[in-house]
């Protein structure tokens, strides 16, 4: 708990910098015991290995020697394992097991060399390497060699292994705490910034007080959204100090009517006035009034701010409920407000409704109305009481709101109007430009044809340059009456067979394109609902952009594919292309934005913003997604309430008599 404690009331900093050094501390011990250990193991295999090859050499010239009872040869070819420091003894046994010759490392006790030849193969013993191997002459087997090894070179890995990693954890501790330091304040001193202004607005009641920008990220946006936050507590606070003094100069209006009506009253009523007075504040300072009605005598009773609503005189108030109600209430309202009382006593639960009045001067107000019934212990009903709230200025404000959502659609008529005149100015721009620039390419053909003798070799490429400029003129032109004609085209909307749809524009691609290696991956597509023409130039603009981007792949690899969301279904084209920078996605459906040069890639800019209109005009949306050099992901969505809904109602259809 004491640690925990600590570790809590430590800076962010030092909290950043201990929680890197232990998780940099924890990976790098890891995978340095997973390096020893692994060196551990792969070194006794390998000893293993070069045990047995040694082995079998010295067993091969050790054969002879066996065969023709050649003791000293066999001892001498054993001493000659002293080259091997890890050769601790070796021995040669004869058919029949007994010791035929041996070998002895000096220093090393005699026992180390088996008293019989075990079984074939490789055992360890007291931390070493034991080896037997049969010895043959022919195929008959005439003895066996045994060798022993020790593992201190192993052993002396080890230790220089583990002294390696000591060393490799003091050197990345150092430089963790190095980065650390540096790089943590990126972190902690927007945090530090923001605490200080907390505290100082938390001392000082400062509002008006800033935190320095902290960038984009979540740390930035944070900063940002408490800036918003203080400015728009400072102007809370002071709307609240201005209604204060309006409500306090109300209130001192009120108090002057108050006193004056006061001071006429008994004497003997002071009392009872000055508590009628205090509920009167009380229902004026939150516009709200009360009545009160008792079935059995028909008497109805006010509070103070019911006849200030009103602008009835007590004097001239009648407390019989249908006589004020006919005295106060619109004549179109009068009796939806008796039956809404007399449901409510006999239903015996509350009613709210809204009613008009008629004040003596003629004006008209709104008042909300609101009751319930109290019963006595024998659950009958022995009045009503209710509140009355003016709701004439919420009425107004109502009412306003309907005007200006009138002129608001009517601003949209407009908009969509001027809309439509810009589309047909740019339709109509477009086909007039098209007559000089087939005068300009006519020319340039003729004076090539018929002037060829006069024209030199630079002259031919001007006039060439001058045609393929004429003609990406005209393929511009193109794209924008194609881009105006989608602007104004009625939308055919019918159910969609989006698989149907892609496998249409892949056939077509594959055969606009039979020198490309293309690969394309159809997966499972969800049904739409559309206008099928729109939607075939939305996958073909989004097939022909991935195969013109991917040139260069060997092969072209375009997958289109779909995923169901709660609301949308999002189709996608990726491809493996060249890709883009995130950072300038959102210029990708611009009219003539693109972002490789023309030389590199052909088009004009306008494919991916007709993809965009048309989806748009579907009532979805498209986005990009990219990284250089990896390739692109052009997805856009569908709404699904609308789509799947209709597509179920079609098939309804079709299944009927």
């Amino acid at each position: 708990m004491e640690r925990r404690r600590f570790l809590r009331n430590l800076p962010i900093r030092e909290k950043l910098r201990a929680i890197i050094l232990f998780i940099s501390g924890v990976s790098v011990v890891g995978a340095c015991a997973v390096f020893v250990t692994y060196q551990w193991f792969t070194s006794r295999a390998d000893q293993a290995r070069r045990l047995d090859t040694l082995a079998n050499i010295v067993g091969d010239q050790s054969t002879a020697a066996l065969e023709f009872e050649q003791e000293p040869q066999a001892v001498t070819i054993l001493a000659s394992l002293k080259a091997e420091r890890q050769i601790v003894a070796a021995a040669v046994y004869a058919k029949d097991g007994r010791i035929f010759a041996r070998f002895v490392r000096e220093g090393a006790e005699n026992d180390r060399v088996a008293a019989k030849p075990g079984p074939d193969g490789q055992t360890f013993d007291a931390g070493d390497i034991l080896t037997f191997r049969p010895l043959y002459s022919g195929k008959e087997r005439i003895g066996t060699i045994f060798l022993r090894a020790d593992r201190s070179a192993a052993w002396n890995r080890l230790w220089v292994n583990l002294a390696t990693m000591g060393l490799v954890l003091l050197g990345a501790g150092a430089a963790i705490l190095f980065l650390s330091a540096r790089l943590g304040r990126l972190i902690s001193e927007p945090i530090a910034r923001l605490s200080a202004v907390v505290q100082s607005v938390s001392a000082k009641r400062d509002y008006s007080i800033r935190v320095e920008g902290g960038g984009r990220d979540e740390l930035g946006r944070l900063i940002d959204g408490f800036n918003d936050m203080l400015l728009q507590v400072e102007q809370r606070n002071s709307a609240l100090a201005k209604a204060r003094d309006e409500l306090e100069q109300r209130v001192l209006e009120r108090t002057r009517e108050l006193e004056q009506e006061v001071a006429e009253r008994k004497a003997a009523e002071k009392q009872l006035q000055e508590k009628d007075l205090r509920l009167t504040e009380a229902h004026e300072i939150s516009q709200l009034g009360s009545w009160e009605w008792h079935p059995a005598t028909n008497k109805l009773t006010w509070s103070d701010e019911v006849y200030r609503m009103t602008g009835v005189l007590p004097t001239h108030f009648k407390s019989n409920l249908p006589e004020t109600v006919a005295m106060v209430n619109h004549p179109d309202d009068r009796q939806a407000i008796q039956d809404a009382m007399e449901t409510s006593r006999a239903r015996r639960e509350p009613f709210s409704t809204d009613t008009r009045i008629i004040r003596p001067d003629g004006s008209i107000r709104h008042l909300h109305v609101q009751g319930k019934p109290v019963l006595d212990d024998a659950g009958q009903v022995v009045r009503l009481v209710g509140t009355v709230q003016d709701i004439t200025e919420r009425k107004r404000a109502d009412q306003a709101i309907l005007t200006l959502n009138a002129e608001l659609r009517a601003r949209m008529d407009e908009l969509a109007m001027v809309n439509k005149e810009l589309e047909s100015f740019s339709y109509s721009v477009s086909h007039d430009l098209r007559a000089p620039l087939r005068a300009i390419d006519g020319f340039s053909r003729m004076l090539i044809e018929d002037f060829a003798e006069r024209v030199d070799g630079e002259g031919r490429r001007y006039l060439e340059v001058i045609m393929e400029n004429t003609r990406k003129m005209g393929q511009l032109i193109d794209d924008l009456l194609e881009f105006s004609k989608m602007g104004r085209k009625a939308l055919l909307t019918t159910p969609l067979d989006m698989e149907g749809l892609v496998n249409q524009v892949c056939t077509e691609t594959r055969t606009a394109h039979p020198d490309r290696a293309l690969e394309m991956k159809v997966g499972s597509l969800p049904p739409s609902q559309g206008d099928p023409a729109m939607v075939k130039v939305v996958f073909a603009n989004l097939v022909s952009n991935a195969v013109k981007y991917s040139r260069g792949r060997n092969p072209a690899v375009i997958e289109i594919g779909a995923r169901v969301d709660a609301h949308e279904t999002v189709y996608y084209v990726r491809d493996n292309g060249v890709g883009f920078e995130m950072q300038y996605a959102h210029k990708l459906f611009g009219v003539f934005q693109r972002l490789h040069p023309s030389h590199e890639f052909e088009g004009t800019g306008v494919g991916l913003a007709l993809v965009q209109r048309i989806v748009q005009r579907h009532g979805g949306r498209a986005w990009a997604e990219g990284q250089v050099g990896v390739g692109a992901t052009i997805s856009f969505a569908l709404p699904r309430h609308s789509a799947e809904g209709e597509v179920r109602e079609s098939k309804g259809s079709a299944a009927g008599p």
